[in-house]
Parts: structure tokens; C-alpha cells; sequence
């Protein structure tokens, strides 16, 4: 698992060998952003296995999110066994710079 920021956006990019993408389920609450699915077992057909170490079943990850999201625009894509999210940032979380308006050279001496 990577998670990595821009300064629009978060991107997650989780290794998933094995798995389909339509047995993998994401979702968002509040800052919570959990990836659930399933692996389904390889059917072996040997007279006798020497070594199984591959795990199969359900798996489910949660993680919470230091900044908000935007979570209308949320994308994930699936690529030989990759999944790439990227998480766009709410307006409130990017960073705003505030001009410093200079006051008039005589504002001092008004007031």
C-alpha cells in the first residue's frame, strides 16, 4: 500500500494479485476510507501439494484521512492487479494564500 499527496490530491495504490475487481468494495465516511473484498482460492489439482502459502478469503483495510475529500469525485481504476485511487481534495482542505493588502501611506498618521 502507497499513499501519497499532491497538493489537489491524494493518491492510494494498493497491490491486490489475485483479485477481481468487482469483489473489491470502497467506500468513505467522513474521514474513514475502508477497501473490503475477497480473494477467491486457486483450485489446485495435484496428488500432493509440498507448499500453500498464498492466503486467500476476505481481507479489509481502514485508513483515516489527514485531509477532507471530496468525496463525489472520488476515481479508482484497476490495472494487473493494481489499484490506483485518487482522492481529489475538498475546497476547505487545499492550501488558500491570503493577499496582504498594503495600507495607504497615510493611514498611520489618520488614525
Amino acid at each position: 500500500m502507497e499513499i501519497y499527496e499532491e497538493p489537489d490530491v491524494v493518491y492510494l495504490v494498493a497491490e491486490l494479485p489475485g483479485v477481481k475487481p468487482e469483489d473489491v468494495t470502497i467506500s468513505v465516511e467522513g474521514n474513514r476510507l475502508m477497501i473490503k473484498g475477497t480473494k477467491e482460492p486457486v483450485a489446485v489439482k495435484a496428488e500432493r501439494v509440498h507448499r500453500y502459502e498464498r492466503t486467500y478469503g476476505a481481507f479489509a483495510r481502514e485508513f483515516r484521512l489527514s485531509v477532507a475529500i471530496d468525496s463525489s469525485m472520488i476515481k479508482a481504476s484497476f490495472d494487473l492487479g493494481v489499484l490506483t485511487l485518487t482522492l481529489p481534495k475538498a475546497e476547505t482542505a487545499k492550501l488558500h494564500e491570503i493577499k496582504i493588502e498594503a495600507a495607504p501611506e497615510n493611514a498611520l498618521l489618520t488614525a
